[in-house]
């Protein structure tokens, strides 16, 4: 491979993020093993710069563990993980969402609104997308903010949301906001067992996507 990426900073750290994130969830390195840096400029035919940067933002998608001394650890997510935290959020989330909802305020469901029109005129690119990925979780988080149910809150924040689903399912990126959209609606109307299946739905579809996405990484070619 010795591709020559845009000169444009960000271009080329989003360029090699793509190309390490692929790699990871391809199955190229095992759990544990160390990324070099040194071999993947060389490889990708940059400098050691945006490879840096990429191992920070694939740290923040849980992909890299940087160990001091060490380096860049992998730490693949597999389809089981995937399988795994996303059905425990759906279930766990859409019951959050179910029990705030008596308890949002009428400024909690505008600044929803808000938040989903923001989400909307967004346009999905490489340089918006840590953008989307803060104003999602800002919109699920205010969603499920009334639970009272202290465990429960907590047990949906500790699964947390997966930032590489954005950067992997652009071509969701439309059915997504309906789906949001589609959770705004319900909290309008005030329909807890509505807000909850849409939550619900909106989750398993994007476990069942990533899976796919996952899948076909790991396909020969011409298959």
């Amino acid at each position: 491979m010795n591709v020559q990426p845009a000169k444009d900073k960000t271009t080329v750290v989003h360029y090699v993020t793509k190309h390490l994130r692929q790699a990871i969830l391809n199955g190229t390195f095992e759990e544990g093993e160390r990324l070099i840096q040194e071999d993947w400029a060389k490889l990708l035919n940059v400098s050691r710069m945006p490879i840096r940067e990429a191992l920070g933002q694939l740290q923040s998608e849980g992909l890299v563990q940087i160990i001091p001394h060490k380096g860049a650890v992998v730490t693949p997510i597999t389809k089981e993980d995937i399988e795994e935290i996303y059905s425990l959020r759906a279930s766990l989330e859409g019951l959050a969402a179910e029990r705030s909802l008596p308890f949002l305020t009428k400024t909690d469901k505008e600044e929803l609104g808000e938040i989903l029109q923001q989400m909307e005129a967004l346009q999905l690119t490489d340089e918006t997308n840590e953008l989307y990925i803060q104003l999602n979780e800002r919109f699920h988080k205010l969603v499920r903010k009334g639970c009272p149910w202290t465990r429960l809150l907590k047990a949906v924040e500790n699964l947390g949301i997966s930032p590489i689903a954005p950067s992997l399912l652009a071509d969701y990126y439309s059915e997504t906001q309906r789906e949001h959209r589609f959770i705004y609606e319900a909290v309008k109307r005030n329909d807890p067992a509505e807000l909850k299946a849409a939550i619900e739905y909106h989750i398993v579809r994007t476990k069942n996507n990533l899976i796919a996405y996952m899948e076909g990484l790991k396909a020969p070619e011409g298959t």
